[in-house]
C-alpha cells in the first residue's frame, strides 16, 4: 500500500514537471502574440483562487489563518507573485532555453542559503555543486552574453532568487497553516500584486488574450494541472524524490521550446545546460540520502 502511494506520488511529480515545462513554452508564445506577462499571471491566479475556494467549500476545509502564520503567508504571496511575473517577462525577452538555464538554478540557491536560514554549515559538497552550476552558466551564457537581452537575464535571475525565497516561506507557512488555507491566502496576496502590474502596463488586455486564446488557455491549464499534481506528489512521495524528478522540468521546457517554437540551443548552451542539470541532480541525490521530509508546496509554481 505504501509503495503504491509513493508510486502515485512519483507519477504525479513526473506529470507536474511536464505540465510546468510545457506551460512556460505557451506563455512565451502568448507574449509573442501580444499578451502581457502580467495578464497571464493575473488570469491564472484568478482561476486558481476560484478553484481553491470551490474545493475548500466542497471538502469543508478550514481557511483559518493564525496570527503566527500571517508574516510567512505574506512573504510567500509576494515571492510567488514575483516568480510568476519575473519568469514570464524573462521569456518575453530571451529564448526559453536561456531563461530556463538561469531560473532552474533556484534549488542550488536554496542549498546555498539554507545554512543561513535554517542553520547548519557549508560542506564541500555544497561548494562543489554550486561551482559546477556556476561553470555551466558561464559556458552557456558567457560566449553570447552580448547577443542576449540583459533584461531577460536579470529577470530570470530575479525569478530564481524569488523562487528560493518562496521555498523557505512555504516551509515556514506550513508550520502554522494547512495546505488549502496556505494556497487560498497566498493567492489573496498574489492577486492584487499581479493585478497592479497589469494595470501599470495598461490594464488587462482582454482583446489580446482573445486573439491569442489558445496559448493563453494552455498556459493557464498547464499551471493549474502542474500545481494540482504537485500537491498530490508532495503528499505521497518523499520531498527529495520529488525534487529529483523536478530536475526534468527545464529539460521538458527546452525540448518543447524546440518542438513547438523552433528554438534550439547552441553547442555551448547545451553543454552548460547539462552541467547545470548535473548539479541539480547531484544536490537532489544528496538530499535522498537524508531522512525524508514533507515537501512544502509553493503557492505559485512557475
Amino acid at each position: 500500500m505504501i509503495r503504491s502511494s509513493v508510486g502515485i506520488g512519483i507519477a504525479a511529480a513526473l506529470a507536474s514537471a511536464t505540465a510546468y515545462g510545457i506551460n512556460i513554452v505557451y506563455a512565451r508564445m502568448a507574449t509573442q502574440q501580444g499578451v502581457s506577462a502580467a495578464d497571464l499571471v493575473f488570469l491564472r491566479v484568478f482561476l486558481m483562487l476560484g478553484a481553491v475556494a470551490v474545493v475548500t467549500a466542497i471538502s469543508r476545509g478550514a481557511l483559518r489563518l493564525p496570527a503566527a502564520g500571517r508574516p510567512a503567508i505574506l512573504g510567500l504571496g509576494i515571492a510567488s507573485a514575483g516568480v510568476g511575473l519575473a519568469y514570464f517577462f524573462a521569456v518575453s525577452f530571451v529564448p526559453i532555453g536561456v531563461a530556463a538555464i538561469i531560473f532552474y538554478t533556484f534549488p542550488l540557491l536554496i542549498l546555498l542559503a539554507s545554512p543561513f536560514v535554517d542553520g547548519g554549515r557549508f560542506t564541500l559538497h555544497r561548494f562543489g555543486v554550486f561551482a559546477l552550476a556556476f561553470t555551466g552558466l558561464a559556458i552557456a551564457i558567457g560566449p553570447k552574453l552580448g547577443d542576449i537581452d540583459p533584461r531577460g537575464i536579470l529577470l530570470a535571475a530575479l525569478a530564481s532568487t524569488l523562487a528560493a525565497w518562496q521555498f523557505f516561506m512555504a516551509s515556514r507557512s506550513g508550520r502554522h497553516v494547512g495546505p488549502q488555507a496556505m494556497m487560498f491566502w497566498s493567492h489573496i496576496v498574489i492577486m492584487p500584486i499581479s493585478g497592479a502590474a497589469a494595470l501599470l502596463l495598461g490594464g488587462i488586455g482582454w482583446g489580446a488574450i482573445a486573439q491569442a486564446w489558445l496559448p493563453s488557455a494552455l498556459t493557464v491549464a498547464g499551471y493549474l494541472a502542474g500545481f494540482a499534481l504537485q500537491m498530490v506528489a508532495a503528499r505521497r512521495a518523499p520531498a527529495a524524490m520529488v525534487g529529483l524528478i523536478f530536475c526534468l522540468e527545464p529539460v521538458v521546457a527546452i525540448l518543447f521550446a524546440g518542438l513547438i517554437l523552433g528554438e534550439t540551443l547552441s553547442h555551448a548552451q547545451m553543454i552548460g545546460s547539462l552541467l547545470v542539470l548535473a548539479a541539480l541532480i547531484a544536490s537532489s541525490l544528496a538530499e535522498l540520502r537524508r531522512e525524508p521530509q514533507p515537501a512544502p508546496v509553493p503557492a505559485d509554481g512557475r
